[in-house]
């Protein structure tokens, strides 16, 4: 015997009733003794509570909602029964809702609405959804018998959340299914008192139904049809990637559904768990889908949590003082208070010490439970023994679930690093010795961000994902963006998924939770980008409140240095091709890398330097490895070396730096270049990499040009005052190559003292070489002090930064996964 119970959504409208006969028709060829449980159709529930309430509030309202109802069923049964045989179902409809119309009516004239009537008029949507499918499946499905539960579970008086007596309910059900031949149609979620008087039981109390018929029964299973594909391992609402879990223990259903997992019910478990009947949940609109099935066999293979699941609108007591260490019962009247004034308690946690204890209620009680515990510890309080109650609210509890968490070491910690890692503050932790459930109070507004992050760090740990938000829309930014569609297949197969979710360039930018795809991205700004406002950028990823957010900057400009901080704080990570933070002064220098450090975010701009040269890494790496470096030489500029390697005295200096720019190679003023303060500031970052507390006015600073060139009125006049400067420049040209010599634009740091200028090397030099835009550094170091170690290559061009850039969100993506 099968026990099959639809929801509301499964028997909607016509064409989902079909679907359900389909799905009987097809499990009655395996197995011939089947009873089917139902819900009201969808929306019949609310309507009907709806009723209770204009009963009182606006009686004359009453009617046309009354019309709604019968014409939403009788519409129904019309689409599913041939016409010729239509006439005596609608008498019955029709008779049921004028029964509804008069209790009503009864209800308005005395102007009150009982729990009993409550319960009464509530139940009309399962007595007519029950009919009508036991109709349709008449004319499909041979001796198919309508039954109202009502006449076979017994319950108390408490109407609206009845308790089921079973003693009085089992023998009932086992002589009204007697007959096996016969295809049953039950109403759910009624029932009756031991005198006939209408109840109901309450949540999930369909589910309910099929479970109490069925375990009285002793069924072979109790399948729980939704729209859903089964118990999924989070809201789908809030989690796009969930997906179902194949199967799970009656303890893991119950703590799912304990903590806010609506497909299931914890009542609903409690019949079938007892009698050892497994539970299977299935999807009406999919029906090949395997759904999930709930059994008391643990998989010991299979994965170690189940599901996330939480409650909203939650209130976090905290009790303490040190009136309350040692002292035994203070425990017992502090939850016997709360008890005995019916306030569940949903989370516990008290430290070791005894000092203190913290419990979560409903938010809705909260006021009712501070009063009651101030009564009762009011003598307690006036002496100072424990400190005023604390209470704070619009929080959530989030519950990780599984049976085999406690064989997995580690577990925890793929709970706690990721909400650290995402600025989720834990306000309370549980966790039972049987170690099925962690559970942990959070701020309600990061519960959404909160399940995404535990999701993709329980289930999806392997596959990295980053919401990135671009600053600079330029040739390194749009170059970026190629490279990774041009990395697609790379970044798959290391599992790392790029989104993009922000742009912003000098004129329009885009925000918005959904990923851009990159090759639309242009147009997508174009028409649905806001005028551009850094700051305005800057708090709508803060709003969005993403997991794993990264904040890139491939801009050259002083603007956003300024959101760093507040963006380090809200624990948005940040990749930066931009040195103009980490050459602020050094105590903002200091200030952003604490902050990253201490919130535990990323913060990397290995591009800052050597463009796509891996510089910072390794003087990091070296120092973590216990080296200490003695000395630096540098050459940081691709611009200058330019300048410098391809000059021979066959044209003036001030005609090839005229050239350098025609090219490209120099910024569109090339005194940016020529003053040496790029190269100061790419001095001052290694400096502070490795120690220094400096500031950028304490380096020394030669630039490549005379003063009158550097202070003309602009560009044009300052390639005219240049022109005195070729004589200058091919004199110490001809000096150095005089000497088999070659001049070199190198940053120097030792002993504590940092410059930039021409310098003049010999063949011995690994400088003396270079050419092109190459860079070069030379690291002296304790380990490296007769052969310094050299790095060398491309140090200037949009694809060694894109790439160093890309390099970064990477190296994020991958830290993230540990």
């Amino acid at each position: 015997m099968r026990v099959l119970k639809f929801g509301g959504t499964s028997v909607a409208n016509a064409e989902a009733i079909l679907q359900v006969v389909d799905i009987v028709k097809e499990t009655a060829q395996r197995d011939t003794n089947i009873i089917v449980v139902v819900s009201a159709q969808s929306g019949v529930t609310d309507k009907l509570l709806k009723l209770e309430n204009l009963i009182l509030q606006d009686p004359s309202a009453c009617e046309a909602l009354l019309d709604e109802i019968e014409k939403q069923h009788t519409d129904t049964l019309r689409a599913l029964i041939p016409v010729p045989n239509q006439a005596t179902a609608l008498a019955n409809v029709i008779v049921k809702c004028q029964e509804l119309r008069s209790i009503v009516k009864g209800a308005s004239l005395i102007q009150e609405v009982s729990a009993r009537t409550k319960a009464l008029i509530v139940s009309f949507g399962e007595r007519l959804s029950a009919f009508i499918i036991s109709q349709a499946m008449h004319y499909q499905i041979s001796d198919t018998a309508y039954v109202d539960a009502r006449e076979i579970i017994k319950t108390d008086d408490s109407f609206t959340q009845a308790l089921v007596d079973f003693k009085l309910s089992n023998p009932l059900i086992q002589d009204c299914f007697a007959d096996t031949k016969k295809m049953y149609v039950v109403t759910g979620f009624i029932a009756s008192t031991s005198d006939g008087r209408s109840t109901t039981l309450g949540r999930g109390g369909s589910d309910y139904t099929a479970s109490i018929i069925g375990a009285a029964l002793k069924a072979d299973c109790i399948e729980i049809w939704t729209d859903v594909d089964g118990v999924m391992t989070a809201d789908p609402r809030f989690v796009k990637e969930a997906r179902s879990v194949r199967s799970m223990t009656y303890n893991e259903a119950m703590e799912l559904s304990h903590f806010g997992a609506k497909v299931i019910f914890s009542a609903t478990m409690l019949p079938a768990m007892n009698a050892q009947i497994p539970i299977l949940v299935k999807n009406t609109f999919n029906a090949s889908h395997e759904g999930t099935l709930i059994s008391n066999k643990r998989d010991k293979d299979s994965h170690p949590v189940k599901g996330i699941s939480s409650l909203r609108k939650m209130a976090l007591f905290n009790v303490e003082g040190s009136g309350m260490a040692g002292v035994a019962g203070f425990s017992a009247r502090l939850f016997s208070t709360l008890s005995l004034n019916h306030i569940n308690v949903i989370l516990i946690s008290q430290a070791s010490s005894e000092h203190s204890i913290c419990f979560a209620i409903s938010q809705l009680e909260a006021t009712k439970a501070s009063e009651v515990l101030n009564v009762e510890f009011e003598r307690e309080l006036e002496k100072g023994l424990i400190n005023p109650i604390e209470l704070e609210d619009d929080l959530a509890i989030v519950a990780v679930v599984g049976e085999n968490m406690k064989e997995h070491t580690g577990l925890a910690a793929r709970v706690f690093n990721p909400l650290g890692r995402n600025g989720i503050n834990l306000k309370a932790i549980a966790q039972g010795s049987s170690e099925l459930n962690i559970s942990i109070v959070i701020q309600e507004r990061e519960l959404e961000k909160a399940l995404q992050v535990l999701h993709q760090s329980l289930f999806d740990h392997d596959r990295q994902k980053l919401h990135i938000f671009l600053t600079g829309y330029g040739s390194i930014g749009k170059r970026l963006l190629e490279m990774i569609q041009e990395h697609e297949s790379y970044l798959a197969a290391q599992k790392i998924d790029l989104q993009i979710c922000g742009l912003i360039n000098r004129n329009k930018m885009l925000l918005q939770a959904n990923e851009i795809p990159i090759q639309d991205i242009a147009e997508h700004l174009d028409k649905h980008g806001l005028n551009a406002e850094l700051s305005e950028y800057v708090d709508g990823i803060k709003r969005l409140n993403m997991e794993n957010s990264l904040f890139v900057d491939v801009t050259a400009s002083d603007d956003p240095t300024p959101f760093y901080q507040p963006l380090l704080n809200h624990n948005v990570a940040i990749v930066t091709a931009n040195k103009r933070a980490n050459t602020q002064s050094f105590a903002y220098y200091k200030s952003l890398h604490q902050t990253a450090r201490s919130r535990n975010v990323a913060f990397h701009y290995e591009t800052n330097v050597g463009a796509g040269l891996p510089v910072i890494n390794v003087l990091r790496d070296l120092q973590a490895g216990g080296d200490r470096v003695i000395r630096i030489e540098a050459v940081l500029s691709g611009t200058m070396n330019y300048l410098l390697s391809e000059y021979n005295a066959s044209e003036a200096f001030s005609s090839l730096v005229a050239k350098a720019k025609e090219m490209g190679y120099t910024e569109p003023d090339p005194r940016d270049d020529l003053s040496g303060m790029d190269v100061a500031r790419k001095c001052l970052i290694l400096a502070r990499e490795i120690g220094w507390e400096i500031e950028l006015s304490d380096i020394q600073v030669e630039p490549l040009m005379n003063d009158e060139a550097a202070n003309a009125n602009d560009v044009n006049s300052f390639f005219e005052e240049l022109k005195s400067y070729d004589k200058p420049f091919e004199q110490e040209y001809t000096n150095a190559l005089a000497k088999q010599l070659r001049l070199r634009y190198v940053a120097l740091l030792e002993n504590g003292k940092a410059s930039v200028k021409v310098m003049q090397l010999d063949e011995a030099h690994p400088f003396y070489t270079l050419k092109g835009t190459e860079n070069c550094l030379s690291l002296t170091t304790k380990y490296y002090q007769k052969y310094p170690m050299v790095i060398k290559g491309p140090g200037a061009g949009v694809d060694v930064t894109a790439a160093g850039v890309l390099a970064d969100i990477i190296r994020v993506a991958e830290n993230r996964s540990r």
